[in-house]
Order: C-alpha cells, then sequence, then structure tokens
C-alpha cells in the first residue's frame, strides 16, 4: 500500500513541473509575439508623415497585415498549448482572440482616422 500511494504522489508532482514549463512556454510565446508586434508597428509608424491625419489604401492594408499576423500568432500559440490554460482560456476560438485585438486601446485610437482591419 504504501508504495502504491508513494507511486500516485510521485506520478502527481511529476507532472507538475510538465504542466508549469508548459504554462511558461506559452507566457513565453506570447511575450515574443507581443514584442515583435509593438516593434513591426513602431517599425511602421516610423515611416508616416508625423502630419499625416490617415492612413493611405496600401498603408492601412500594409498595417492591417501586421494586426492579422499578430491575431493570428496568439491564436496559434493558444491552441497549441490548449491543454495547459485554465478552463475558461481553454476554449478560446480564433474569432475571440480577433475581437480581443480588435477592441485594444490602440486599435480604437485608430478609429478616429478611419483606420479599419477586416481580420477573419
Amino acid at each position: 500500500m504504501k508504495k502504491f500511494i508513494f507511486a500516485v504522489f510521485a506520478l502527481g508532482f511529476g507532472a507538475q513541473p510538465v504542466l508549469a514549463a508548459s504554462a511558461e512556454q506559452y507566457v513565453l510565446a506570447v511575450e515574443q509575439i507581443s514584442s515583435n508586434y509593438k516593434k513591426d508597428t513602431r517599425d511602421f509608424f516610423k515611416t508616416l508623415n508625423p502630419m499625416q491625419q490617415g492612413f493611405s489604401s496600401e498603408q492601412q492594408a500594409k498595417f492591417c497585415g501586421i494586426v492579422g499576423k499578430y491575431a493570428d500568432n496568439l491564436y496559434q500559440a493558444a491552441d497549441e498549448n490548449r491543454a495547459y490554460l485554465d478552463r475558461q482560456y481553454a476554449g478560446i476560438t480564433k474569432q475571440d482572440v480577433i475581437k480581443q485585438v480588435m477592441s485594444s486601446k490602440e486599435m480604437q485610437m485608430l478609429k478616429k482616422y478611419n483606420v479599419q482591419c477586416d481580420l477573419h
């Protein structure tokens, strides 16, 4: 009986580091995705004329491509690590991620410049 209890405890505690490591990998992936997004948007905004009042169609397409890549990468990270996410996030869909990205403060500020991205 002692061996059985020990085996259960050993397996239980042995699984914890794997779960923690995978959750940590997810967090690191999201941090890297966010870092890349910030760099891409910063580089994009550096190319704009400071007096510009809106985006040209080409600029909007490029910016929406950056935002779309960000949403895709966030969803991919969540999808690949679904088993390690809290229950409330485990069922996240791509549409949920897109909705969250589009409702961000940054995207809301750009609405006044008529910047609208149609992500799928």
